[in-house]
């Protein structure tokens, strides 16, 4: 084993710069027993390196930790490990959380929680249930100016219809294309509306090229030709834009009474009906939020939140939680329960219902979207929620 080649590939990989190929080769290596000596060391230096920053962990608990996710006992274990903290240092944990599902073989998930406790423990987790509910899909339904209706994942690829003179084409399992049809002098604007279930998601290019991702429960209203001075659309539910550039025809959003004017940029917009607040994110370009008679600017990295008294509030964003979904996964922050499940509901199609009192704690940590439920709600479970599924209706337990 060439110890340098892996020191080099675990450092990539947690500083992110770490390529596809060469996450592949880190995973190859961490399973191998001839290299736990190393691992370990490695493990332990990035922990010299951030002791000083941070007194959470006495020597013994920190090499305790170590030992734990290193340890023999582990290595054939198949379950996600979570980890239970009281102010501890977040990004040594993300380290050694990172690290454990690398060694363990779990790909896509780590967790851990915010519980309150005193202690650092790493637990397996048992089992919730054996029945399985899948995550959501490739799903939509294009609503058409008549009112018809076409359900996007039952079609073939090709032409689907025309509306006006814009031939509406089903590029491939996730996606829909407008070509720039002209329209033809007095012929009235039509107007489409593509829209996803909850546990479905989709992509759309409007008849300007622009480029729009749907998360689920969420819907867009558009012209099936951009006329005039300005493009308008409408949203409802999560949005991600790449707006084509045309500085002669300004690009602007309805999301409920707020309007996002865009000035050829990329930005993520969450305006579900059942969140405290709308989210408009810009990852590039620029663009003006507007709630009545208040507006603000963003730049990128900024994030404007728009809550239910019409007040605007702009914040630093964090890009990756944000991007999380149209990139395949869940990513919380410090979320309580009912931030966590109403992102669960949307994506498996679940109805979510308490039975007692609502449990208390944060979360904060990252599973994949390609995971059935029940590897999310073995994670909860660690940190003493418990759950019954029913159908499709997942029982949050007191």
């Amino acid at each position: 084993m060439n110890k340098s080649r892996l020191t080099y590939l675990f450092k990539a990989y947690f500083n992110k710069v770490a390529t596809k190929d060469e996450r592949e080769e880190l995973m190859e290596l961490l399973i191998l027993a001839e290299n736990d000596e190393h691992i370990k060391y490695l493990l332990s230096q990035s922990w010299l390196q951030f002791k000083s920053q941070s007194n959470q962990f006495t020597n013994d608990q920190a090499e305790e930790m170590v030992t734990q996710i290193l340890g023999k006992d582990n290595m054939h274990s198949s379950g996600p490990v979570i980890m239970n903290y009281k102010r501890s240092n977040t990004k040594w944990l993300r380290i050694l959380a990172a690290a454990a599902i690398l060694f363990f073989g779990v790909t896509g998930i780590y967790f851990w929680l915010n519980s309150g406790q005193p202690k650092v423990e790493i637990a397996q987790l048992k089992k919730v249930s054996k029945k399985v509910i899948v995550p959501g899909g490739n799903k939509a339904v294009l609503t058409l100016s008549d009112g018809s209706s076409i359900i996007l994942d039952s079609t073939q690829q090709g032409t689907l219809t025309k509306q006006g003179n814009a031939k509406v084409m089903k590029l491939n399992a996730a996606t829909i294309a407008y070509n720039d049809g002209n329209k033809k002098k007095d012929q009235p604007v039509v107007y489409n509306t593509l829209s996803t279930p909850r546990g479905g998601k989709y992509q759309l290019v409007l008849p300007d090229g622009t480029k729009v991702w749907l998360n689920a429960s969420s819907s867009i209203r558009f012209p099936t030709v951009f006329e005039g001075k300005e493009r308008n659309v409408t949203v409802t539910g999560e949005t991600y834009f790449e707006v084509a550039k045309n500085p002669a025809m300004p690009f602007k959003i309805k999301a409920n009474d707020m309007e996002v004017q865009v000035f050829g940029t990329h930005f993520d917009i969450m305006a579900y009906d059942d969140e405290s607040s709308i989210n408009t994110t810009l990852l590039e370009g620029s663009l003006k939020v507007t709630k009545g008679s208040l507006s603000k600017m963003l730049v990128p990295g900024q994030q404007s939140i728009v809550n239910k008294t019409g007040d605007i509030k702009v914040v630093d964003a964090s890009i990756d939680e944000v991007m999380a979904w149209k990139n395949g996964w869940f990513q919380f922050n410090a979320y309580d329960i009912g931030q966590v499940m109403r992102q669960i509901s949307r994506w498996y199609n679940v109805d979510i219902v308490y039975e007692g009192r609502v449990p208390v704690g944060h979360y904060t940590g990252m599973v994949s979207r390609e995971n059935d439920i029940s590897q999310v709600l073995k994670i909860m479970e660690a940190g003493g929620v418990r759950f019954k599924i029913e159908g499709r209706k997942v029982v949050v337990l007191s």
